[in-house]
């Protein structure tokens, strides 16, 4: 009887790992590297079928809230919206330094001058030089990590006083100076107010007016095709804040949000008809899209309560606006239930992607 009544006590302590919650489950697996996930998922169907799911999944982007002031002592703010976390991290070897872009985790920066970039990256604090520019740089962007060969780096400089001229600067990781060629501008302070984006091997550049040039380094040719909007106006509009511009699988597409519905436009780049703004009721299903002044991106297939979002920040404006696609509206907020764009801030913001390990770097 003593016997029976142990093996019975012993199989009551026993953990049932096969009866863990889902959530519990997913979220253990989600933060294992690759090795060690495949071994957890040989223990059960369960555990195998969680397993699977997390390695098909795509990484959400983390927000980053960064003080601009020189010598300030606040701390970055890093926010997980998946898990409504937020960790305070102080990088005082970048303080008071300006972000250009982010990419694969990695941060485009400038120190005193815009001709003097470097790469860090904030969860390892690994930092890459650049060398001097000869120009100006007024917007940047990187095509990879800069730990790989293929990495290069894009910036635009508006070359003379009359703003006629743009010109456009590219480097080459493991090259040791930057290349430059000089093109007509578009319009006025083209190289300012610029989104940019790296599309098929082309860098496409927004204007704040809404003309758009194209630039293959390749050839380094320069493009600025006739751009209208799909209801026969010769011109379309952008805006400093509450626009971002973002490529979805060899789309381009233009998000404007100034208004309590975002509106989408697709370009249309037919050769014969020329290239319009074509403007969609909404974006693909499942999409989760994460918008920032100078760096927007997508992702998908993650996790149910993250998909059919559009999560937006801008330099000048630190918050987060969530809007949900399938309720049509914004997540409301103490100022107003859409975005309000101001410059009365000392901080940026840009969405990065997180290692697998994050808080490991934290």
């Amino acid at each position: 009887v003593r016997q029976k009544k142990r093996e019975r006590e012993n199989a009551e302590k026993e953990v049932d790992w096969k009866a863990l919650l889902p959530e519990l489950l997913r979220l253990v697996m989600s933060l294992l590297v690759v090795k060690d996930n495949i071994k957890a998922s040989t223990v059960c169907k369960a555990w195998y079928k969680s397993g699977a799911s997390i390695l098909m999944k795509d990484r959400h982007l983390w927000f980053m809230k960064y003080p601009i002031s020189p010598g300030n002592i606040r701390p970055c703010e890093l926010y997980d919206p998946s898990q409504k976390m937020t960790y305070l991290v102080k990088y005082p070897e970048v303080s008071g330094m300006t972000i250009y872009y982010s990419k694969d985790g990695w941060l485009l920066m400038h120190k005193d001058y815009p001709s003097d970039l470097f790469f860090f990256n904030p969860f390892t604090r690994q930092r890459i030089s650049l060398p001097d520019c000869d120009y100006y740089i007024e917007c940047a962007v990187f095509t990879c990590a800069p730990t790989s060969d293929r990495c290069l780096v894009f910036g635009l400089t508006n070359v003379d006083n009359n703003k006629k001229i743009v010109g456009v600067n590219t480097f080459r990781l493991g090259e040791t100076r930057w290349e430059t060629s000089l093109f007509m501008s578009p319009e006025s302070f083209f190289a300012y107010y610029n989104k940019i984006i790296y599309s098929g091997d082309l860098f496409y550049c927004l204007g704040g007016l809404g003309s758009l040039a194209v630039f293959d380094p390749s050839n380094r040719t320069w493009n600025t095709p006739d751009l209208k909007y799909e209801g026969g106006s010769t011109t379309f509009t952008s805006s400093w804040f509450g626009t971002y511009l973002l490529e979805i699988k060899g789309d381009i597409f233009l998000l404007k949000c100034q208004d309590d519905k975002p509106r989408v436009f697709m370009l249309n780049r037919n050769i014969n008809e020329g290239w319009t703004w074509k403007e969609k009721e909404r974006f693909e299903e499942g999409l989760t899209i994460y918008g920032a002044f100078r760096a927007t991106e997508y992702r998908s297939n993650l996790e149910n309560d993250m998909n059919n979002k559009l999560l937006l920040s801008d330099s000048h404006h630190p918050l987060i606006n969530t809007y949900f696609f399938d309720e049509g509206r914004y997540l409301p907020n103490k100022s107003s239930c859409f975005p309000t764009w101001n410059d009365n801030t000392i901080f940026q913001s840009i969405w990065i992607e997180p290692p697998k390990l994050s808080l490991d770097f934290i």
